[in-house]
């Protein structure tokens, strides 16, 4: 499978509102994630400051949000999986690889990431494995989608 026959699969996959549910379910979790933890650090009331909700209700409803964080890093995964990427993006995928894996998958008292296998099936997951090792290492997950895409067809 070449590159290019890949990423017709994931432009075929990853819909935009794939992207968007996926988008979603990741800020859910990273949401229950800081609930939890600020509970446990007695500060729970920090979530409820109109403020902060106001900021998290923006990531749910948003297709862009300025800056360097984990939504700006989901969104160039998506784009570059889906489109490619030129020189200046083969720069970034390090930079927003580690912001995907602190984010998510590092916890306190580790230093590094604890990535479930199951991420790797997820739509973000994919994308990241597509755009950081290629397609060979994601050809099983690629041929699976391609052969569900043929038999909804």
């Amino acid at each position: 499978m070449t590159d290019e026959e890949a990423r017709v699969i994931l432009r075929e996959t990853l819909t935009d509102d794939v992207m968007r549910e996926e988008r979603l379910r990741v800020m859910r979790a990273v949401r229950n994630h800081a609930t939890t933890m600020l509970g446990a650090l007695g500060m729970p009331q920090l979530l409820a400051e109109d403020r902060l909700s106001e900021q998290l209700a923006r990531y749910e409803t948003a297709h862009h949000i300025p800056g360097d964080h984990l939504w700006q890093a989901m969104q160039f995964f998506f784009r570059v999986a889906r489109e490619g990427g030129d020189e200046q993006d083969q720069t970034l995928i390090a930079h927003y690889a580690a912001i995907v894996r602190q984010t998510l998958f590092t916890r306190a008292y580790r230093r590094a990431p604890q990535i479930p296998d199951p991420f790797w099936e997820t739509p973000l997951g994919l994308a990241m494995r597509f755009v950081e090792q290629g397609v060979t290492a994601c050809a099983d997950t690629l041929q699976k989608l391609a052969k569900e895409g043929e038999s909804s067809s």
